[in-house]
C-alpha cells in the first residue's frame, strides 16, 4: 500500500482541483463576468467526460487484457497534461483566491473552452480513481474494502495550493506516479504467474499421487 501513495495522492489533488479550484477560479475571474451558465457548462463537460471514459474504459477492456492498468493510466496522465495547460493559459493566477479582472496569461475562457477543461477533467479523474480501485483489489485481494480505505486516506492528504502549483506540479506527480505504477504492476504480474505456476505444480502433483 506504501507503493501507492503517489497515486492516492494524485487522485486527491486532481479531484480537489477538479471539484473546488477550477469552477473557484472560473467565478472569481471578472473577465467571465457575463458568463451566467458556468456552473451548468462545467457540471455537464465533468459528468460527460466521467462516464464517457468509463465507458470506454469497461467496452474496451472486454477486448484488450489489462486495458484498465497501464493503458488507462497512460491517459489519465495525457489529459491531465493537457487541461493543466488550459487552466494555466486562460487563468489568472489568483482567480482561485478572491475576484480578480487581472489578464490571462495567454487567451480567454469562454463557453465551448470550459466545457473543454471540464471534459478532459473528467476523463482523467475517471482514469485514475479507476485504476486506483484496481490496483487495490490486486494488491490486497483478501482486503480490498480495506485497501481501498486506506487509500482514501491518503488522498484527504491533498492540501489546498496555489493554482499554478497544481498545474505545474500536478502534470509532474502525474508522470512520478505512472512510472511507479507501472513498476507495481508489473510486480504484480510476477506474483500471480509465479501463484499459478504454484497451483498447477501442486495440482500436478496431487494427480500423480492419486494415479
Amino acid at each position: 500500500m506504501l507503493q501507492i501513495v503517489s497515486l492516492c495522492m494524485l487522485c486527491g489533488f486532481n479531484a480537489s482541483f477538479l471539484m473546488s479550484i477550477i469552477p473557484t477560479s472560473m467565478h472569481f475571474n471578472k473577465n467571465n463576468a457575463k458568463m451566467l451558465y458556468i456552473p451548468a457548462i462545467y457540471s455537464l463537460g465533468a459528468g460527460t467526460g466521467e462516464v464517457l471514459m468509463g465507458f470506454i474504459i469497461a467496452e474496451s477492456s472486454r477486448r484488450i487484457k489489462g486495458f484498465g492498468l497501464k493503458p488507462t493510466m497512460v491517459i489519465g496522465t495525457v489529459t491531465l497534461s493537457i487541461y493543466s495547460v488550459l487552466i494555466h493559459a486562460s487563468t489568472p493566477f489568483e482567480a482561485p483566491m478572491k475576484p480578480t479582472s487581472e489578464e490571462p496569461m495567454l487567451f480567454y475562457q469562454s463557453y465551448p473552452l470550459i466545457y473543454l477543461i471540464a471534459l478532459i477533467c473528467g476523463i482523467s479523474d475517471c482514469c485514475f480513481n479507476g485504476v486506483r480501485s484496481v490496483i487495490c483489489a490486486l494488491v490486497m485481494p483478501s482486503r480490498r474494502a480495506q485497501s481501498f480505505s486506506v487509500s482514501r486516506m491518503y488522498q484527504a492528504a491533498a492540501p489546498i495550493i496555489p493554482l499554478y502549483v497544481y498545474t505545474c506540479g500536478l502534470p509532474v506527480l502525474a508522470v512520478f506516479s505512472t512510472f511507479v505504477f507501472f513498476k507495481i504492476v508489473d510486480s504484480t504480474n510476477r506474483m500471480e504467474r509465479k501463484l499459478t505456476s504454484q497451483t498447477w505444480l501442486e495440482q500436478d502433483q496431487k494427480s500423480t499421487v492419486e494415479k
